[in-house]
């Protein structure tokens, strides 16, 4: 099947996805705020359905590998980053006809004018019309919030997660030290076993989280939460091996 003609154009991508794609949506973060959003293209034909991702991949729109559904009987390919799926929406938009609907309330959506609730009635009314496959949920979704409104609402949740959790378990050094210790270790050549003696009142870990080299952060006295694995605290060129203590 090698002399199958490319895609070339949204309009054909379009067209293919009116008929063997879907929007699939979940509530993947087990709390009623945002939903996420896949478009998902099937097909029995490897070859067919790699023309689409090598059209999609080539206009900006990263995709999942091709994958072999469960049942055995055909592909399937999924586009899931909130970027791409946007893009691909705007896209294939006004060549739609069976999804056109469904497409544009998923727009609406990411975009703040509908609610997650608001979203599901629009799908619901597609499967009544038949314009949409049925599928069963077990658990029903309550999201009464577009799309901007619970990512703000699910993002200050996680700011005050955090602070609680900085405030009880991170341990907080003085500016002084949090010099001192990345000076001792980049610039002095001392190892982490030779500042954990330096600085016995600092856990072993909270050094390596000073340096770069561990996981999580430190809080630092009149400066607060620092992200240890952010690069700019790094020094690319100071990495050394543990060994001898």
């Amino acid at each position: 099947m090698t002399g199958m003609p490319e895609y070339d154009s949204w309009r054909q991508v379009a067209g293919y996805f009116d008929g063997d794609g879907t929007v699939y949506f979940s509530d993947t973060s087990n709390r009623p705020y945002k939903l996420s959003i896949s478009l998902v293209f099937v097909d029995q034909s490897s070859y067919q359905i790699g023309g689409v991702k090598k059209f999609l991949n080539a206009h900006g729109v990263p995709t999942s590998n091709i994958l072999k559904r469960s049942d055995g009987e055909a592909h399937e390919l999924a586009v899931s980053q909130f970027k791409a799926v946007k893009k691909a929406l705007r896209r294939m938009l006004p060549y739609l006809c069976k999804k056109e609907i469904e497409v544009r309330a998923a727009l609406d959506y990411y975009e703040g004018r509908v609610t997650g609730n608001q979203l599901v009635e629009v799908f619901t009314a597609e499967v009544e019309a038949g314009r949409r496959e049925r599928k069963t949920r077990t658990v029903r979704l309550d999201v009464p919030y577009t799309r901007p409104d619970g990512d703000r609402l699910m993002k200050s949740l996680r700011r005050d997660r955090l602070r609680d959790t900085f405030g009880r378990y991170r341990a907080r050094l003085s500016p002084r030290d949090f010099k001192a210790i990345r000076t001792g270790y980049f610039d002095q050549g001392k190892r982490i076993c030779d500042l954990t003696r330096e600085y016995p009142r600092y856990a072993r870990e909270t050094i390596r989280r000073v340096l770069g080299r561990g996981r999580g952060y430190v809080g630092v006295k009149g400066i607060g939460r620092v992200d240890t694995t952010d690069i700019t605290i790094r020094d690319p060129g100071a990495a050394r091996t543990e060994t001898g203590c």
